[in-house]
């Protein structure tokens, strides 16, 4: 795609990062509260053509709900290993009259799931792992209630991504090529294979089936998806391999839900997160035990800050496995007693008095896959929005005929009682965490999950990575709201995180000797993770700054990009054409 006018769009390589390269990202700014309506629009997303479709669609005059929704749809094609129609989308959104709003598409488990009739090993990969997907609902309201365009428009460079095909990158390939066997096992290998071996980097992968299905979607809407033509297909695949979504059950998931974002102080700004069943409760009472733990701050990247991230990371994950809680059960008290300060500060006490951290639940967390991506306009709109298919590729399995990968979002439901235990009508629980930070309003109030309004947008953010979502999350947002770093320096410091079975993982270039004997004196074991490494989350952010411009970066760790459209555009300092592209 070619820059047209004052716009310019970065690639960076993520297998070519090395240690201390700088991220991908736009120039270095501090943190600073930003007006309402910034003079730059930016684009952060977990590839290059859906960086490129976002842009595209600021260019032709979408608003910034216009452009994570083409985005989005366009990783649906670009990125299925993290997310596709087959799974479940959930963002925040800021709009431009100072209204907060997060659509909540978490899905449900088909009517007739259960424990009868279904095996521990089919909530991980199958027909019946899956959930009802909830994607094409959840980006079709957003775009219909929010955007200034057309489906058509928005749907335009996914469709074209699809059908003209895009290259992948050597990150692609090792997802491919790791589950490679699962894939073949349900005949969803062909379009990752040439001649046999699977696509070499850079060569362009071509999806026609999918292609026709977002062609469909434009043509009939993405209500066709769960009442139409492509509801037939779905319900006939899904019978005809043992699977239990049926007609019923899609008819039944076309509307996602509107919900109030909950919020905490933090410093001096307002943080907005979602509300369960997703993990922004966890990342703000993170936020809340961290100012407990160091009132004044902490110097950034010390051994102190980063063993207070790992034993907050663990209190906030340990106290969700004790108190489990349905969005049904979040009520206004609820919330205010989860967000509040007494609760806060148990968990921080319980951190000062913890000299080991005694495993909670057996066995490495799984890899888990999602995608993030963050925008934020001219007019004022900031959207944070994740989506995913839970697992690398889902569940594994792949429509034959509209080409995408249904979702494994089962896996998640424990089959003990639970608020999310495996039955009809369940919502798994999960990490996605899109977050909005605000310049707070000096005058309001204080109280733990009572939002008062704030019309400054200073951040939108959010992640991949299963539970490293929050950690990485948390991570980003202290370094740049505790110490100061700027977007691009906090997104490629080196991270921590605390696994429930008591292991700590921590990325090398953090580890010095005095941190090594701290972490082993608290946790069973410490694991060292290469620099950059991929396991630990993949952050996409965008910010305003108090001068009207604007920023964005993409995590060195994975393939993402970001894109600056505004009156004082970034030189492209190590911009590289995919192959394909036009120079």
């Amino acid at each position: 795609m070619e820059a047209a006018g004052k716009v310019v769009t970065f690639r960076r390589g993520n297998d070519r990062l090395c240690a201390g390269d700088a991220p991908y990202s736009t120039p270095s700014r501090q943190a600073s509260p930003g007006p309402a309506v910034p003079r730059e629009a930016v684009v952060a997303t977990a590839y290059p053509h859906a960086t490129q479709a976002a842009q595209e669609i600021l260019e032709a005059g979408g608003n910034a709900i216009d452009a994570a929704v083409a985005a989005a749809w366009s990783l649906s094609v670009c990125e299925p290993s993290g997310s596709g129609l087959g799974g479940q989308t959930t963002m925040i959104i800021y709009r431009h009259d100072g209204t907060t709003v997060v659509i909540d598409g978490h899905s449900r488990a088909p009517a007739k799931a259960s424990l009868e009739r279904i095996s521990e090993s089919q909530q991980a990969s199958g027909h019946r792992a899956c959930t009802i997907p909830s994607t094409p609902a959840t980006l079709g309201f957003a775009q219909h209630k929010y955007g200034a365009l057309s489906p058509q428009r928005t749907l335009a460079p996914a469709i074209h991504l699809a059908e003209n095909g895009y290259p992948i990158s050597r990150l692609q390939r090792r997802q491919i090529r790791s589950c490679l066997t699962a894939l073949r096992a349900t005949d969803s290998h062909g379009v990752f294979l040439e001649h046999g071996r699977v696509l070499r980097e850079g060569r362009l992968l071509k999806h026609p089936a999918l292609a026709s299905t977002l062609q469909r979607l434009a043509d009939a809407g993405c209500d066709d998806f769960y009442h139409g033509r492509l509801a037939r297909s779905i319900a006939r695949d899904m019978k005809a391999h043992g699977g239990l979504i049926s007609r019923k059950d899609l008819a039944a998931c076309a509307q996602p839900v509107e919900r109030e974002p909950i919020a905490v102080d933090y410093r001096d700004y307002r943080v907005l997160g979602v509300p369960p069943p997703g993990g922004g409760l966890q990342l703000l009472q993170a936020l809340k035990v961290i100012e407990r733990l160091a009132p004044d701050g902490f110097e950034k990247s010390s051994d102190a800050w980063y063993e207070t991230m790992a034993d907050v990371v663990y209190a906030v994950f340990g106290f969700r496995e004790r108190w489990p809680i349905h969005a049904v059960d979040f009520t206004p008290s609820v919330r205010r007693w989860l967000l509040g300060d007494e609760l806060a500060g148990e968990l921080a006490n319980g951190i000062r008095c913890t000299s080991l951290h005694e495993p909670l639940e057996t066995g490495d967390e799984p890899p888990g896959d999602t995608t993030h991506l963050s925008v934020a306009d001219t007019q004022g709109n900031v959207v944070a929005l994740t989506q995913s298919v839970q697992s690398l590729f889902g569940s594994k399995v792949a429509h034959p005929k509209l080409g995408f990968f249904y979702n494994n979002y089962l896996v998640t439901c424990p089959r003990y009682r639970h608020p999310s235990q495996l039955a009809g009508g369940c919502t798994p629980r999960s990490n996605v965490t899109p977050t909005l930070v605000m310049a707070r309003d000096s005058a309001g109030s204080k109280t733990g999950g009572d939002i008062s309004p704030a019309p400054r947008p200073v951040l939108a953010i959010g992640a991949a990575g299963s539970r490293r979502i929050i950690s990485a999350t948390l991570q980003v947002l202290s370094g740049i709201l505790d110490g100061g770093l700027s977007i691009d320096e906090a997104m490629a410091a080196p991270r921590i995180h605390a696994l429930l079975n008591g292991d700590i993982w921590v990325e090398k270039t953090a580890l010095s000797d005095s941190l090594h004997q701290r972490l082993c004196r608290r946790y069973r074991r410490v694991k060292i993770k290469k620099p950059l490494s991929y396991t630990m989350g993949a952050v996409q952010a965008v910010q305003c700054h108090g001068d009207g411009s604007a920023s964005a970066a993409a995590d060195p760790r994975r393939d993402g990009t970001v894109a600056v459209l505004g009156a004082d555009p970034y030189p492209p300092t190590n911009y590289q054409p995919l192959p394909g592209d036009a120079s």
